[in-house]
């Protein structure tokens, strides 16, 4: 008989409960619970920082512009841990999507970065409806979940290609990175980007690639962009982004939350997620949500064996993560000085595991199978028709296909 699921403060009031967490935290208190509270920040601060960092670069964004971007994710990520954490008693992480930064990258050249903002604001608000709608688990059924990831695969299919097409302009560096990334999945490493970053800054110094940062203690000034709205941004971007951040990063995020034996409080994670995203949209903010591939990290029991007191790692996560978005232009003057060719690595071998278990939801069902190719190769091919991108027509492409195949089964069996 299995144990009953962890509820944490989910019964109490929200005074009483932020009262107890908050009174619990000396005895909650652990190195362990510290270092994955740690881990979990370090390693969204690498590779999916660097994917941002593509993304401003195709986008033309200003210093100023990347620095309020890492400031909303980093603030906006450490804010909803923290606050959900203390409010139900459990190890909620935040994060941002890298699948949502990733679409960035092909749609920030082909839209101005207004109309971006107004596909952040759109998405937001749809996040705020399903989640205070108590909805989510029927609209996560609305769209099958193989052709949002076989689009999610096709999306960032590119972003794997280019940790090997960038070995053409510094092929000892991105090869001994892809090298040691391998290595570290093969020993079953907690972060092997980690260790490709290493290695990589070792022989970026040792090649002279490594430029003066330009780095400034200041607290970032967040800075506004009025945004604008179209029909093409909201397909090509609104869309999609609700649709990654529902299934790859809530879906997935409070599974992990489940697997670990915790009652997730799912409308209050998509419902917070919506409003933080909200609040930020205007200053760049990307969205933030729970945390899907860090998310065990901190709640699992290498965290911490005692399930009540776990909640550290969740506490700790959310304090790293606001301090770092205070001061965010370090962040943007590090990765400054990186050579391109490691950025690009990097951020490509970040999504590889992302890319691999895409593609193993997309097509390991023989129902969703065609549906799922026809989404991942449509998504690929970048076309555009009536000004709105591949993402949008995978998407079409594959809803289309699935619902003809069971058309023609329903049909073949009245015949």
């Amino acid at each position: 008989m299995p144990s009953p699921l962890e509820q944490g403060t989910t019964q109490l009031s929200l005074a009483r409960a932020v009262r107890a967490n908050i009174a619990g935290l000396p005895k909650a208190a652990t190195w362990s619970g510290f270092m994955a509270g740690f881990l979990c920040v370090l390693i969204s601060v690498t590779g999916p920082v660097a994917l941002l960092f593509q993304a401003a670069q195709t986008g033309h964004l200003t210093t100023l512009q990347i620095d309020s971007w890492l400031f909303t994710i980093f603030f906006g990520s450490g804010l909803f841990g923290f606050l959900l954490t203390l409010r139900y008693g459990i190890p909620v992480i935040g994060a941002w999507g890298g699948a949502t930064t990733a679409l960035l990258v092909t749609s920030l050249p082909t839209h101005p970065f207004p109309e971006v903002i107004g596909a952040f604001f759109i998405a937001s608000v749809a996040l705020i409806i399903v989640g205070m709608s108590g909805l989510f688990g029927k609209f996560i059924h609305l769209v099958p979940r193989p052709v949002v990831m076989a689009m999610l695969a096709g999306v960032l299919f590119n972003f794997g290609v280019q940790v090997f097409s960038s070995m053409k302009s510094g092929l000892l560096l991105a090869l001994a990175m892809v090298i040691v990334f391998f290595i570290g999945r093969s020993i079953k490493m907690r972060a092997p980007i980690l260790l490709s970053l290493v290695v990589g800054l070792v022989i970026a110094g040792f090649e002279s690639k490594l430029m003066n940062p330009h780095l400034t203690g200041s607290i970032v000034d967040p800075q506004w962009v009025t945004p604008t709205f179209s029909i093409a941004s909201t397909l090509n971007l609104a869309l999609p982004i609700f649709l990654l951040v529902m299934t790859t990063q809530n879906a997935t995020g409070t599974a992990v939350l489940f697997n670990m034996n915790y009652e997730a409080p799912v409308n209050a994670i998509v419902t917070m997620g919506g409003v933080l995203s909200l609040l930020s949209a205007g200053f760049g903010g990307s969205g933030v949500n729970v945390a899907a591939m860090t998310a065990a990290i901190g709640c699992g029991p290498e965290a911490d064996p005692n399930p009540k007191t776990r909640y550290f790692a969740g506490f700790v996560s959310g304090i790293i993560y606001m301090l770092l978005g205070l001061f965010a232009s370090v962040e943007t003057g590090l990765l400054g000085a990186l050579p391109v060719v490691l950025v690009s690595a990097l951020a490509g071998l970040a999504l590889i595991p992302t890319i691999g278990s895409s593609l193993h939801e997309a097509l390991i069902d023989p129902e969703y199978r065609d549906a799922g190719l026809a989404a991942l190769l449509i998504s690929v091919s970048g076309i555009t028709f009536l000004n709105v991108g591949a993402p949008f027509w995978g998407l079409i492409g594959g809803i289309v296909i699935h619902q003809f195949t069971l058309w023609a089964r329903s049909y073949s069996k009245t015949t």
